[in-house]
């Protein structure tokens, strides 16, 4: 029971980064995706993982990102980055033990410079001015409260933002291919 709380945030929270992938590899790729499609397969894949005592997840969109910035279109890198992660796991010594930390510091401190310009910054040129006060609010609040909470009181504040009248976007329903099609 303890866990509870956890346990749900942790299910809201790859289900939202989920759909924030996405939506991340949409806006990159300039053209729609079928969302319910795409959360479709992670969710198989989640299970899969789930069954095989393997760790939740979502997309590498970051990697995705990459691989289109870089004019890298066929399903070989995709391949590639497989066969590295296979050869990384069945190597009988720690291959990344070789690997000085500050590396992987600077690394993870590259990645979160990246992510933090593109959606504490870049963002509010794509949202209304509500958007973007409860977007910076929960990471707010997640800091000072920690995820659970955190989560928690930024989806109060939203409500309460919805509540007060104030334009904070319009919710857009997902429809299933079936339904576009007719």
């Amino acid at each position: 029971p303890g866990l509870l709380l956890t346990e749900l945030s942790m299910i809201f929270v790859v289900a939202l980064s989920s759909s924030l992938d996405v939506a991340a590899i949409e806006l990159e790729v300039k053209k729609p995706l079928k969302y319910n499609q795409e959360l479709i397969m992670v969710g198989i894949s989640n299970v899969v993982s789930g069954l095989t005592g393997g760790y939740t997840g979502s997309y590498i969109f970051s990697q995705s990102i990459f691989t289109l910035r870089a004019g890298i279109r066929e399903r070989l890198a995709g391949f590639v980055l497989a066969f590295c992660q296979l050869a990384i796991i069945v190597t009988p010594f720690p291959i990344l033990g070789y690997v000085p930390n500050f590396f992987y510091g600077s690394l993870l401190l590259m990645i979160c410079l990246d992510l933090m310009y593109d959606w504490l910054w870049d963002f509010r040129t794509k949202v209304t001015t509500a958007e973007y006060f409860i977007a910076l609010a929960t990471f707010v609040l997640i800091q000072v409260l920690q995820v659970e909470y955190g989560i928690i009181a930024g989806v109060i504040v939203y409500v309460v933002c919805r509540k007060a009248g104030v334009n904070v976007g319009e919710l857009k329903i997902a429809t299933t291919d079936n339904e576009t099609e007719q």
